[in-house]
């Protein structure tokens, strides 16, 4: 059978390309000899879409170096009068030992996380313990407003011991309300500090 000379161009130029190793991209023709018939060709192109995964969290209101809570302890002992930084002053003292109270920093901390893993994020926490002679972990604790909730345990230890989950592309947000606790007076006078680090994690 004797090809059209259409085909046979075709076909030649196909065969040229394959002698000379020449790669041709993807192609394709339809072809009648019937005009009213439709023909058809068809190419493909391939998309590809990355998307990487991703994880926030902010805590407080400060850049790079975070937010610093400060107390100072409520010693108190009975019938005694409001303190003033002074020398010399009237204490009515009965002779019991002082106490100590329990004093809220008037600072609720906002809190928020957003990741897109497909399972969602978790929050947990480390913490320095403070020097000997002051407080200690177990005499800060968290109470936690509605939405991002503290890790376990809200009474700090020097890491936590369950985490909070928090769904995958859904913004997460709360407040943190620490606290300073204690009883007897078992602590010297000085500056004591220390640093909790909240790590949020893929899952």
């Amino acid at each position: 059978m004797r090809l059209p000379p259409r085909l046979l161009t075709v076909a030649a130029a196909a065969a040229l390309a394959l002698a000379c190793g020449v790669a041709l991209a993807e192609s394709q023709y339809g072809y009648t000899t019937t005009p009213a018939t439709q023909v058809t060709a068809q190419g493909h192109l391939n998309l590809s879409v990355t998307v990487p995964k991703l994880i926030l969290l902010r805590v407080g209101t400060q850049t790079g170096t975070g937010d610093t809570l400060s107390w100072t302890a409520p010693l108190t002992w009975a019938t005694a009068p409001a303190i003033t930084a002074a020398n010399n002053q009237a204490a009515n003292w009965d002779g019991t030992a002082p106490s100590l109270g329990t004093v809220t920093n008037p600072a609720a901390v906002p809190v928020s996380a957003w990741t897109n893993s497909s399972g969602g994020g978790s929050l947990s926490y480390t913490a320095v313990a403070f020097a000997a002679g002051g407080p200690t972990l177990g005499n800060i604790t968290v109470a936690s407003g509605a939405g991002l909730t503290h890790p376990t345990p809200a009474t700090l230890a020097t890491a936590s011991t369950g985490s909070t989950g928090f769904a995958t592309t859904t913004l997460v947000t709360g407040t943190w309300t620490f606290s300073l606790t204690g009883s007897a007076v078992t602590w010297t006078p000085g500056t004591y500090t220390t640093v909790i680090t909240y790590t949020a994690t893929s899952v």
